[in-house]
């Protein structure tokens, strides 16, 4: 009989139910048992993963690690099924957890540590999407040389992904700012933290956790990575996954105009840090200017006319970002 099931029922029934967490979590589990070398936590919501999950299977030394993929409160069954089918095809243990509602991404990582059993976890957002099929041979080599507790951030790329006319803004974005090779980013290593695609011991995911209070998107991994580079080592390399989810304008812009209580919260735990950079300095300025508002619609209009050279609208993108921002100062 379940062989006449369609394969996203099959997977229901299929996986094995592990039952609640003290946090009201349903949790599924593969049925796969074994020790694991590092643990990849994935916090998703509302994103099955499927560039993602299909990866991983294929990579040489996945059967070396135990997969966590915590949806933060989808609520949505077709998306349970499909993650539930991406457990079951994953060679080493897995579990699939599903949180009743929707906590934030700095709640779902520091859900995920405390799921996971191993020392090493290697966080890897949804949507993102190895470079290379040695991509967790490096992790877990990693791993296994390093002396002491690190941090190990992989930096990221746009290899595997097409831009669109609609995210075409965003990717060039990430192309100048974030797709940044691993002996740039050593010269600032706390700011250049980005959780898409970090590798981390648990001693250091225990002693400097992820902070609740930053809400919707943005500045958690900076504030983050700048608290451990205060305690830890930190020791970029060149492991790069590919950022599948570029925004539209729409989306970017909207993104940008909400963190500013984010870059704000950021701001006043790390003011050395973060008044030396470009966008703080350009907020600052822009706070004091009485026609910053009309300032702010004139960047975003230009940033989103698609007919203007990409310089251009990057430049209006980046005073957009840092009109927004000048109203959290």
């Amino acid at each position: 009989m379940a062989d006449t099931l369609p394969a996203s029922e099959a997977a229901l029934k299929t996986a094995i139910p592990v039952g609640l967490t003290d946090h009201g979590e349903d949790v599924l589990s593969n049925g796969v048992s074994g020790e694991a070398a590092l643990s990849i936590c994935v916090p998703a919501y509302r994103d099955t993963a499927d560039a993602l999950l299909a990866s991983l299977v294929r990579l040489s030394g996945a059967d070396q690690c135990t997969l966590l993929i915590f949806d933060d409160g989808s609520g949505d069954a077709d998306i349970t099924r499909d993650l539930a089918r991406q457990i079951l095809r994953f060679p080493g243990p897995a579990r699939l957890i599903t949180a009743p509602q929707n906590a934030g991404r700095s709640h779902a990582r520091n859900r995920l540590l405390a799921l996971a059993e191993t020392d090493w976890i290697l966080f890897l957002d949804a949507d993102m999407r190895p470079d290379e099929e040695d991509f967790l041979t490096h992790y877990l080599q990693a791993a296994e040389s390093a002396p002491e507790p690190s941090l190990v951030p992989g930096g990221f790329s746009l290899k595997h992904v097409h831009p669109t006319q609609e995210t075409q803004l965003h990717a060039a974005q990430s192309l100048a700012s974030e797709c940044v090779a691993a002996g740039t980013r050593a010269k600032e290593p706390g700011r250049y933290v980005f959780t898409s695609n970090i590798l981390v011991h648990r001693a250091i995911l225990e002693a400097v956790q992820f902070d609740d209070g930053f809400t919707g998107w943005g500045w958690e991994d900076v504030d983050w990575g700048l608290r451990i580079a205060d305690q830890f080592p930190i020791q970029h390399i060149d492991n790069p996954a590919t950022h599948l989810g570029l925004d539209t304008d729409a989306a970017l812009m909207m993104k940008y105009a909400g963190s500013g209580p984010n870059f704000a919260r950021a701001l006043e735990r790390h003011p050395e840090a973060l008044k030396a950079t470009p966008l703080y300095k350009a907020a600052s300025k822009l706070s004091r200017i009485p026609g910053r508002s009309a300032l702010k619609a004139l960047s975003g209009f230009a940033a989103r006319r698609r007919w203007l050279p990409i310089k251009l609208r990057l430049f209006g993108l980046k005073l957009y970002r840092a009109a927004a921002y000048a109203e959290a100062l």
